[in-house]
């Protein structure tokens, strides 16, 4: 099988698990790690074998006309057009195509681990996991605080963004309504707590803020961190509460929690100094 029907063979192969991996819900993202990493694996080899081909060609090619014949005589330029430039083109298109494919497998496999978690400088970040479609959606803001929440009335993802400002939404289950909060120069987090029914909120000027529920004593646990994003996650595991923290950046985090039986998200958005 030629060098060109195999680089068909595994872009087809990309293009599949390209589509299902936006397609699928990313509690599914697991499932096509596997095949990812074999077609990946496959890229590669073929890879090192048309670098070298190529190579092999090109210097080739150089010793058998020297720089005056490459440059005044036909013969050298056919001898190019028929054996270098081919395998120069297939290199490159394998090349290309491997670059897309390691970029699939690391973004898969950030996807199918139990926490993600992205950073933004100088800005905020937040994620919000969608129940319908099962996807995650991220957004960024410089200089302010961004958030979204995933409405379960509506059906929809709703943003709030505000310069300079600290911004977290919080859905209450008791009033079937998403509660905003701002806080400007500073940090402001908000979160449910189902033992009490009520929203739990807390601010902090230029530091951030981050809350947890932490399910076996029934209480929130809270976290500052001055002039950067601070969040959390109760992990089942290890039965305790993990923090993260980044001096100047924005934080958000999605994780799978077991007791729920989906994804929660989080996120540390706010401004932090106006320098």
């Amino acid at each position: 099988m030629s060098s060109e029907s195999t680089i068909d063979i595994q872009h087809d192969a990309y293009q599949e698990l390209y589509s299902q991996h936006h397609t699928s819900r990313r509690e599914h993202q697991g499932t096509l790690i596997e095949s990812l990493q074999h077609l990946n694996t496959d890229v590669q080899h073929a890879l090192s074998k048309d670098k070298h081909e190529f190579e092999n060609a090109k210097e080739t090619y150089h010793q058998q006309y020297n720089i005056l014949k490459r440059t005044f005589t036909h013969a050298a330029s056919e001898h190019e057009a028929q054996s270098v430039l081919p395998l120069k083109q297939i290199y490159h298109r394998r090349k290309d195509l491997a670059e897309k494919v390691l970029e699939l497998l690391n973004e898969t496999t950030l996807e199918a681990a139990p926490v993600e978690m992205r950073t933004y400088w100088n800005g905020s970040i937040a994620v919000v996991y969608n129940p319908i479609t099962g996807r995650a959606e991220w957004k960024q803001y410089w200089h302010g605080g961004i958030h979204g929440l995933f409405n379960p009335i509506t059906g929809i993802i709703e943003w709030e963004q505000a310069f300079h400002t600290g911004v977290y939404g919080v859905f209450n289950p008791q009033l079937k309504t998403i509660e905003w909060k701002k806080n400007f120069n500073g940090g402001i987090h908000g979160v449910y707590n189902p033992w009490t029914g009520i929203v739990e909120w807390k601010s902090e000027f230029h530091a951030g803020v981050g809350g947890v529920y932490n399910p076996l004593t029934k209480q929130v646990e809270w976290k500052t961190c001055w002039h950067g994003g601070v969040v959390g996650y109760f992990d089942y595991e290890t039965q305790n509460v993990k923090w993260t923290e980044k001096w100047r950046h924005g934080i958000a985090l999605i994780s799978w929690d077991t007791d729920a039986n989906t994804y929660l998200t989080t996120a540390s958005c706010g401004w932090y100094d106006n320098d």
